[in-house]
């Protein structure tokens, strides 16, 4: 099944510094056009499972790493790691227009890693302020909490406690 291409464009900011980041893809030859500050690239991209990427870019190979965070994505490659936010750029650029800011609201919480539900926090219908604590996995003999990184209110809840859970399993949705 072929996916029809899109055209993103994005801005990224990395340690103070905001990046204009358009990508465009899958081209017909399957890579995609990345173009950063006005530099393109064509970049292979394959996802080998959820968050992580292999990159041909260049000639050069690299694994990619990407982990939500509170306060944005972590971007990993070798040993060094960036942590990025990253939004739209008609809407940021609307934003600094108006001079208003709307906070994003919403997010399906799903499992980083196979393990078991420990606890559920929230209930249906709840309002979830971003950064409070959702539901709690037990992975590794380790009980992970995970958090709501916008809030919202709660529409699902497709686990409880004692229910084994894949990686990728979706959790808790909110609006």
């Amino acid at each position: 099944m072929k996916t029809a291409p899109v055209k993103r464009e994005l801005i990224v900011t990395a340690e103070g510094t905001d990046r204009t980041v358009s990508v465009e893809g899958p081209l017909p030859d399957g890579r995609f056009k990345v173009t950063i500050d006005a530099t393109e690239r064509l970049v292979d991209a394959r996802s080998l499972r959820p968050g992580t990427w292999s990159l041909l870019i260049d000639g050069h190979h690299y694994i990619v790493d990407l982990d939500k965070r509170r306060t944005g994505i972590a971007a990993s490659v070798g040993a060094s790691e960036a942590l990025l936010t990253v939004e739209d750029a008609m809407h940021k650029r609307l934003a600094s227009a108006t001079g208003t800011r709307t906070a994003a609201r919403g997010e399906s919480l799903r499992a980083p890693i196979a393990g078991k539900v420990v606890k559920v926090l929230v209930a249906v219908g709840d309002e979830v302020a971003p950064g409070t604590p959702v539901i709690v996995l037990e992975a590794m003999k380790m009980e992970n909490e995970l958090i709501a990184e916008r809030g919202g209110r709660v529409t699902t809840i497709t686990k409880q406690a004692g229910q084994a859970v894949d990686t990728g399993d979706l959790l808790v949705e909110l609006i």
